[in-house]
């Protein structure tokens, strides 16, 4: 019990050293253990190793303060720590199953490619494009809040040429993004697009909510912060990315064949 007490503030302190320049562990502040939460997240640690480390972080500091080093907590009033994910870890797809889906709108979409592509591509509306960005904007996202997503370049790409084309549709004039054969295209009409290209491609289950997952996975390979990552998903707590940390079997297989 004392060596893992010992361990996990000497865990603390070696992060907090590096990452401040050598300050002292009694001049931490809220925003530090946050950091290093975040930070325990991203390196995969289990919910229950995070937890220890921070229940024995913030007896530190309540000792820190009985013996007058500090004032006050940094754990003050501050609510940290990671729920266990029960749920199975959700679908996204390989960089492999990406290419493929994107294959079966080039290949299948006849009359409607460039609009599949576009909602391959995004899937949302409130589109505002330029010659070096572009974003969407989500008037109702996770738990009823409205933020603005930058797009990808080739999103930018599918949106611009879905634009273009769009102006010839005989419903040019409906204010939704996505336009059908009878009028604006309906989530049920979406999901089934997406669907019938997962199908194509050889992709169960394929739905929005996959792509959605896939790019919040694509962020984390990339090397984002998970504060970037949760402000792309509309996410408030870095806990729910704790579960896209988690190697797929894929990034274990492309582990061990890089093994020499």
């Amino acid at each position: 019990m004392v060596r893992a007490y010992g361990a996990d503030l000497r865990a603390w302190a070696k992060w907090y050293d590096q990452t401040t320049g050598g300050q002292a562990l009694t001049a931490a502040d809220p925003r530090d253990i946050r950091d290093y939460q975040g930070t325990m997240v991203r390196q995969g640690l289990k919910p229950a190793t995070i937890n220890r480390r921070l229940n024995a972080m913030r007896r530190f500091y309540k000792w820190a303060v009985r013996k007058g080093l500090i004032d006050e907590s940094p754990f003050e009033g501050l609510r940290v720590g990671v729920k266990a994910q029960k749920q199975a870890a959700p679908k996204w797809l390989t960089e492999k199953e990406q290419r493929r889906l994107l294959r079966a709108v080039r290949e299948y979409g006849k009359k409607d490619r460039v609009r599949d592509m576009a909602i391959i591509r995004l899937g949302l509306d409130d589109v505002t494009l330029n010659a070096c960005s572009g974003w969407v904007q989500v008037r109702y996202g996770k738990g009823g809040k409205a933020r603005e997503v930058p797009l990808s370049l080739d999103a930018r790409k599918a949106l611009a040429a879905w634009l273009e084309a769009r102006e010839r549709h005989p419903y040019a004039d409906d204010p939704h993004l996505f336009l059908g054969q009878r009028g604006p295209l309906s989530g049920p009409g979406i999901y089934r697009i997406v669907t019938k290209y997962g199908r194509l491609a050889g992709i169960e289950s394929l739905t929005p909510h996959t792509l959605r997952h896939t790019f919040a996975k694509n962020l984390i390979d990339a090397g984002e912060p998970l504060t970037v990552v949760a402000a792309h998903m509309g996410h408030e707590s870095l806990n729910t990315l704790a579960i896209y940390t988690r190697p797929s079997r894929e990034d274990l297989l492309r582990a061990v064949n890089g093994l020499t």
